[in-house]
C-alpha cells in the first residue's frame, strides 16, 4: 500500500509540475466502500528510468492514465483492492480513444493505461471501475487538459 502511494505522488507530482501549463481535475473519488484514484498525465513526463521499469513508451502523442482502487475500512484505514476497469478518453471534438489498461506488476494494485493525445486539448476520461468482490460496476469521469 505505501508503495500505491509513493507511485501516486510520483505520478501526481509529475501531473502537478505541468500545472502551468495543463488543466486538470483528476483525483479521488469514494463510491460507498471504494476510494477510486485516477489521474493522468502525458508519458514524457515519467522519468526514462521509470518508464522503463513499468514499460511505458514515452512520447509527445501519448498520455497514461493511471488508477488505483481501494477499500475503506469501518475504521478508516485502507487497502488496496483488484479491479476490472475500462475507459475510452474523448478529446473537444468527440474523438473517442479506447484506453488499454493493465495491472502494473508489483507488491501492490496499481492499474495504467496508455492513449494518443494531440496537444493542445482537453480529454474527458471515462472509466468504469468494478473493484473485485464488488457486485457493481462504478462510473468515474474526470477532465485533464494537454498542452
Amino acid at each position: 500500500m505505501i508503495r500505491t502511494f509513493q507511485l501516486l505522488l510520483v505520478l501526481l507530482g509529475a501531473t502537478l509540475s505541468l500545472a502551468s501549463r495543463a488543466a486538470s481535475t483528476d483525483g479521488s473519488e469514494r463510491f460507498g466502500d471504494y476510494l477510486i484514484h485516477a489521474n493522468a498525465l502525458p508519458t514524457m513526463a515519467l522519468g526514462a528510468d521509470m518508464a522503463r521499469k513499468y514499460s511505458i513508451q514515452r512520447s509527445e502523442g501519448r498520455g497514461m492514465l493511471n488508477v488505483s482502487v481501494e477499500k475503506v475500512s469501518a475504521d478508516g484505514s485502507t487497502s488496496a483492492v483488484a479491479a476490472s476497469i475500462t475507459g475510452v478518453a474523448i478529446n473537444l471534438t468527440g474523438h473517442r480513444s479506447p484506453i488499454e489498461i493493465r495491472e502494473i506488476p508489483g507488491e501492490y494494485v496499481s492499474y495504467v493505461g496508455l492513449f494518443e493525445i494531440s496537444a493542445p486539448d482537453t480529454y474527458t476520461f471515462s472509466l468504469s471501475v468494478k473493484p473485485a468482490g464488488s457486485d457493481r460496476a462504478y462510473d468515474v469521469r474526470f477532465n485533464h487538459g494537454f498542452d
